[in-house]
């Protein structure tokens, strides 16, 4: 046998023990007892008892070291054993929810012992910020139970919940076992969608015309931008240039026509957002774009989002249901960790807003160095809101003040939401210097 072969062999039986090792360990671990503080107290006394025992011959203390010892072990064997054959998952693949919402998950437990579990704490591990998903139970000899758990969804995101874990512990509390089974289930949570009825979208006027409040559903044959390409997108949109210079297929963005088109841009920088238990700045904003976004596709215009995050997200001007469901997505992955502030978001994209689009600008900021920007957009002829969340009402120490007051008297629409408010009532009319409600 040459080298080659040789090494080949032991690696292959190196990898075969380690994978056993792997194994040994697990089924170990998942049976293995925690002591607790009074167990580690328990066999603290129990070596004090034997010693004294082998120094001092009394029987006494040997009969006594004897029956702790019994308890002892009776002790790390009871939990195990009511354990040993419960089988646990989680019914379902995947759950989309919204923020705000109530997640019901379904955890399916069957004991295929002839002995009960006694009382056994149920649990699902999650990185889902918020409650833990628990209840304690006791499961019959041959039995089996479907139990639901609840838990509030308090920020958007993609997460996992799962396996299951079991805990019990001995009747004396000295040992603590518990058990891991199943596999994680995916959890979208998405920003809600709130209808906004008496909201008045900015949308962009012509010279001599009145509001545009239709957009032709047919598309000019100019291309706005190339994208990467998206599941549903037609043969006629895949730009053959650009696919074959990136190596990946590339779409066509095409313009809109001008008329109606309203631009998002919502602010994820850092420092601006700010939380109040576990209502969040961010998650109140995130939900407000959602909405807009909405709103604005369903009387037939087109939308684009801009928002500054994790990473610079930009979806250009699309319409439809494709386009809602892209602002959604983007809005669910998107994170607050930006560094860019509001006032270079708007200069480095001031080019993409023209003359027939509107602009509405989501925010908690409290400067005002970014109103001069919106001010020279509004030069021109650019219709523009500004929807504030107002971080005082979330803990932070800025208020808004000035900032309304600065828009108001620019001109441009601002509406303020505070924490608790619902948001079709506070988008419901612009504030105003006559309304103090505003600097609540």
């Amino acid at each position: 046998m040459d080298s080659v072969d040789l090494t080949r062999d032991i690696t292959h039986n190196t990898g075969r023990m380690s994978h056993r090792m792997h194994t040994l360990i697990a089924v170990f671990s998942r049976f293995c007892a925690r002591t607790t503080p009074r167990g580690r107290g328990m066999m603290l006394l129990l070596a004090i008892m034997l010693l004294f025992a082998i120094a001092t011959g009394e029987g006494v203390l040997y009969r006594l070291g004897y029956f702790l010892t019994l308890v002892v072990v009776g002790s790390y064997v009871h939990p195990r054993s009511r354990l040993r054959r419960l089988e646990m998952r989680i019914e379902g693949k995947a759950h989309v929810v919204h923020v705000g919402e109530i997640l019901k998950m379904h955890v399916y437990l069957r004991n295929h012992s002839r002995l009960q579990t006694g009382w056994v704490e149920i649990m699902l591990m999650s990185n889902m910020p918020g409650n833990v998903l628990g209840v304690a139970t006791a499961i019959s000899a041959g039995g089996q139970q479907r139990l639901e758990m609840h838990t509030a969804c308090y920020a958007r995101g993609v997460y996992t919940i799962g396996p299951v874990v079991a805990r019990t512990s001995d009747p004396l509390g000295l040992f603590r076992t518990e058990i891991i089974q199943g596999n994680p289930t995916k959890v979208v949570v998405q920003p809600p969608v709130v209808a906004l009825p008496y909201f008045h979208l900015p949308v962009a006027e012509r010279a001599g015309e009145e509001s545009i409040q239709y957009r032709s559903q047919t598309r000019t044959p100019q291309v706005a931008t190339v994208r990467e390409y998206i599941h549903g997108d037609t043969l006629n949109q895949i730009h053959w240039l650009s696919t074959a210079r990136s190596g990946q297929l590339m779409s066509k963005e095409f313009d809109s026509g001008g008329g109606g088109s309203v631009w998002i841009v919502l602010d994820l920088e850092r420092k601006s957002h700010h939380s109040q238990g576990t209502e969040r700045t961010d998650e109140y904003a995130a939900a407000i774009a959602t909405s807009l976004t909405d709103l604005v596709l369903r009387e037939e215009h087109s939308t684009g989002l801009i928002a500054y995050g994790d990473r610079e997200y930009l979806l250009p001007l699309g319409g439809g249901a494709k386009q809602m469901s892209r602002v959604v997505e983007t809005l669910t992955l998107s994170k607050t960790e930006g560094d860019s502030p509001l006032a270079r978001v708007l200069g480095q994209n001031a080019g993409r807003f023209g003359t027939s689009v509107s602009l509405v600008v989501v925010t908690s900021s409290a400067a005002t160095d970014w109103i001069s920007i919106l001010r020279e957009l509004r030069c021109r002829s650019l219709n523009i809101v500004v929807v504030l969340v107002d971080p005082a009402s979330f803990g932070g120490k800025q208020s808004l003040g000035e900032v309304v007051l600065e828009l108001v008297n620019a001109g441009i629409p601002a509406y303020v939401v505070h924490r608790g408010d619902s948001l079709a009532c506070a988008l419901s009319r612009p504030a105003t210097p006559d309304n103090r409600s505003i600097f609540k």
